[in-house]
């Protein structure tokens, strides 16, 4: 009979260390955005958008499953919206609901500069896909992509590169700061005006001319990680650091006037648009 190898950790760890390294030498020679760990000297007063709407948009994630949704009690909410623990005493990110309140209105007007006309039907979107007016972006080992029911992993280019950043910066950062190597999870992606009234029937709050229309606009989950590693099915859940990790991540991006974004408490997500 052939023994059995037994699996050596070391050997795992030294590859993973590889592995951050080439991602480092493809980040410089990519020209990505210098990872957020590097703190500002100072926070630049920001510029808010006098854009204002009464009714956010309130699309439900695309997997509703009982895991995913927490009741929000007050203290919950509390807990969501302040940020806790040593591990934020150097942030900038002091509280998610005030560093990321960028509205329904402020995102679209970002969509209809950056993206593509909406479109009725998936048929269309893949012509467009192959004429290169998108991306495909299901296939990445830097971030996963759910089982999405209301929408296609498409975006246009810009949009794709900018989820590249965010991945590889959340991992380099995870790295640098001693946290097990995790990538986001991608929830919503491109919808089509066909998907959005299905999404309409099921949810009386959900805007007609949605961001997701245009090709720029992501949810990317703060529930839910996805370990790298022999773990990988695993998922994380609840992951208090690896959520101000990614806030982190998105506030510096923010600043460098790369995305706008919005902090979904009920849709626990950070729901986001190329700028």
């Amino acid at each position: 009979m052939k023994k059995k190898r037994k699996r050596n950790p070391l050997r795992f760890y030294l590859a993973f260390a590889a592995t951050i390294t080439v991602l480092t030498g493809l980040q410089a020679l990519c020209h990505f955005d210098v990872p957020p760990y590097k703190q500002l000297a100072a926070a630049p007063q920001e510029v808010q958008e006098v854009i204002d709407i009464e009714s956010e948009e309130q699309i439900p994630d695309e997997k509703t499953s009982e895991n995913d949704d927490v009741p929000m009690t007050d203290t919950l909410l509390q807990q969501e919206i302040a940020v806790p623990s040593p591990l934020r005493r150097h942030s900038h990110v002091w509280s998610y609901q005030e560093c990321f309140p960028d509205s329904q209105a402020t995102q679209l007007s970002a969509a209809l500069l950056n993206g593509i006309t909406p479109t009725q039907s998936r048929e269309e979107l893949i012509t467009m896909l192959e004429r290169h007016q998108l991306v495909d972006i299901s296939q990445s080992p830097f971030y996963s992509v759910d089982e999405l029911q209301h929408s296609m992993p498409y975006l246009v280019p810009k949009a794709q590169q900018l989820l590249n950043t965010i991945a590889i910066n959340f991992i380099d950062s995870l790295h640098r700061k001693g946290l097990p190597p995790h990538k986001p999870i991608i929830t919503s992606v491109l919808r089509t005006t066909d998907d959005v009234s299905r999404l309409q029937k099921g949810n009386k709050n959900a805007t007609t001319n949605s961001c997701h229309c245009y090709g720029t606009t992501i949810d990317i989950t703060y529930h839910r990680f996805q370990p790298i590693g022999p773990n990988f099915h695993q998922l994380t859940r609840y992951d208090d650091d690896l959520k101000f990790v990614l806030a982190e991540v998105l506030y510096d991006l923010r600043l460098r006037q790369r995305c706008y974004v919005k902090y979904e408490y009920k849709q626990a997500c950070f729901h986001l648009t190329v700028r």
